[in-house]
């Protein structure tokens, strides 16, 4: 998987957000193919991977790309910065490769700035999630306006999806009847990583929000849990299917990013790519 199906597909609008971009963590039910590469960055490179991250975005926005991406960095566990595209099927996703391989600018620029990859990367991977809308809660995200994804991975036993499903039903169905203002979208691994896998974001506008978030599942949410009795059942679900799961929180890198023109009319101090300032000579 070459570095440019990496990052000129995405848009995580996914990125769109991809156009995800436009809308979603959650994103839109009509993105069903989210494509994330995820890149982990040698101990002592992520300043100067950013900076050729940012170079990289700049080319490509003047190269006039026809599809946009959303990049976020990991503010806990490993260095990793992640580069989000969603679309809304497969065959989306293939026309979005052969039409960034097709343009002999983009070509010269995945040539360039691939070749030094290298020098700022242990590992490199491309993924593909694909949505779970029964699963989701909370209509669209805000992405415009977020600054932050909370990422759980979720790693469930062979044989029991189900299992695990039955307990993201219940939970969203708590969110419901408690009428919870927050909102979360699930993804299940497609390819590139272990069957089994799904992934919960939320998008957030503050790290604030995880502050608030005990209060918010309290004794209204537990009551629409059905009280001891429901939380001992969905515990009981977990203990079954899960293997693991761990939490991240990743900030968006918007100079890193191509997000879509509404985003950026929208909140232009953020989102507006500007290119790195050069020193002069003295």
């Amino acid at each position: 998987m070459t570095r440019m199906t990496r990052s000129l597909a995405i848009v995580l609008g996914v990125l769109v957000p991809v156009a995800l971009l436009a809308q979603t963590a959650a994103v839109p039910p009509t993105y069903n193919v989210l494509t994330i590469y995820r890149e982990t960055v040698k101990p002592g490179k992520g300043s100067a991977h950013d900076a050729h991250e940012v170079a990289w975005a700049g080319a490509v926005i003047a190269a006039k790309n026809p599809t946009g991406f959303l990049a976020v960095t990991a503010m806990t566990g490993p260095a990793e910065n992640w580069y989000i595209s969603p679309f809304g099927t497969w065959a989306d996703w293939e026309k979005s490769n052969k039409a960034s391989e097709a343009s002999p600018a983009l070509a010269a620029i995945q040539k360039r700035y691939s070749s030094m990859e290298g020098e700022y990367l242990s590992d490199g991977r491309m993924f593909v999630l694909t949505s779970m809308p029964d699963l989701n809660y909370g209509g669209p995200a805000d992405l415009a306006a977020s600054r932050y994804f909370s990422i759980t991975r979720i790693t469930v036993r062979p044989g029991h999806t189900a299992e695990y499903e039955a307990s993201r039903r219940i939970i969203k169905a708590a969110h419901e009847k408690a009428k919870l203002t927050d909102h979360f979208t699930v993804w299940r691994a497609a390819a590139g990583v272990p069957t089994g896998t799904y992934y919960t974001f939320v998008a957030r506008r503050s790290l604030a929000e995880i502050d608030e978030g005990a209060a918010m599942h309290g004794a209204a949410y537990q009551a629409a849990l059905g009280g001891v009795e429901g939380q001992q059942k969905l515990d009981a679900l977990a203990a079954s299917a899960i293997i693991s799961s761990e939490t991240d929180h990743f900030a968006f890198a918007p100079q890193q990013s191509m997000p879509p023109p509404e985003w950026i009319k929208a909140d232009p101090g953020f989102w507006a790519h500007k290119p790195p300032a050069v020193k002069k000579v003295q």
